[in-house]
């Protein structure tokens, strides 16, 4: 009697899915380094001591995160963290794995793909590319979006995915635009304000320059941050692998500037007559 491993039976019996071989013993597509993979999605692998090649299922829970990551290959060091192995030596003949595309989220086209090096904040939507479509996922609100922006918290591929980003659906394409943009553009102001000084008191409607563009101190309860420190305008702070800006709480960015205000014109003097005395 033959025997099946645990993948092989899952191909068995649901032998009508995306993920099904032509046959028991026949491989899936290869494992692809950088790519993104989905949590039951099958690849095949081989192993170099021995040169055979086997089929591997990615786990279907949480532990899907690591299959996209380096270490975690179907032969890699930490394979069976992300990998589970099917026992037989598969033969390389299968139909190329094609995996089920999600339902289309409720946005037209796709959004901007991510990207690391932007710093995204809550409500902002994303796009991953897949096999034959993109994913779509919005940076969760509250205190979680402060992950949106962190490593090992990327939408699809990373470890901690679910606490900083929502799936909302699948998509395809690009969004197009409704109609030509329009841009809200900063003041342009003659002449800058003084500089911020980190040791000046600020209150609410100060406005200062720095770097050309002009601030200014927000009013009600915001404005008590104006003069601490970690709030100061334009500057971003790390700590750790974590980014954060601020100053935005306290601040806002009302124009750009060159230069300096000059005065409007000679200040008047008026010479008052001598009394003789008082």
């Amino acid at each position: 009697m033959r025997k099946f491993g645990s993948i092989a039976l899952v191909a068995l019996f649901y032998g009508n899915g995306p993920n099904a071989a032509t046959a028991a013993s026949d491989c899936f597509r290869a494992y692809s380094a950088g790519s993104s993979y989905l949590p039951g999605e099958m690849v095949s692998a081989v192993t170099l001591s021995t040169s055979e090649r086997h089929n591997y299922m990615c786990h279907e829970d949480v532990r899907s995160a690591y299959c996209s990551q380096t270490g975690f290959e179907p032969t890699g060091p930490f394979s069976s963290s992300a990998w589970v192995k099917e026992s037989e030596v598969c033969t390389p003949t299968a139909t190329p794995a094609t995996p089920t595309i999600p339902q289309a989220w409720s946005g037209v086209g796709c959004p901007m793909a991510f990207d690391s090096g932007t710093n995204y904040r809550a409500a902002d939507v994303v796009s991953v590319a897949k096999l034959g479509y993109s994913m779509v996922y919005e940076c969760k609100a509250s205190a979680n979006s402060a992950f949106c922006s962190m490593p090992g918290f990327e939408p699809d591929t990373g470890l901690y995915v679910d606490q900083a980003w929502t799936a909302l659906g699948s998509c395809m394409g690009g969004i197009p635009p409704t109609s030509s943009p329009q841009y809200s553009s900063p003041v342009n102001a003659v002449g800058c304000p003084e500089e911020f000084s980190s040791g000046e008191d600020y209150e609410e409607g100060d406005r200062i320059a720095r770097n050309g563009l002009i601030y200014q101190c927000k009013s009600g309860p915001a404005s008590r941050h104006c003069s601490q420190d970690g709030f100061e305008p334009g500057i971003s702070l790390e700590s750790g692998m974590q980014s954060a800006e601020h100053w935005r709480e306290a601040w806002s960015i009302t124009g750009y500037c060159r230069g300096t205000i000059a005065p409007t014109s000679s200040p008047d003097f008026v010479v008052l007559p001598d009394m003789g005395g008082c």
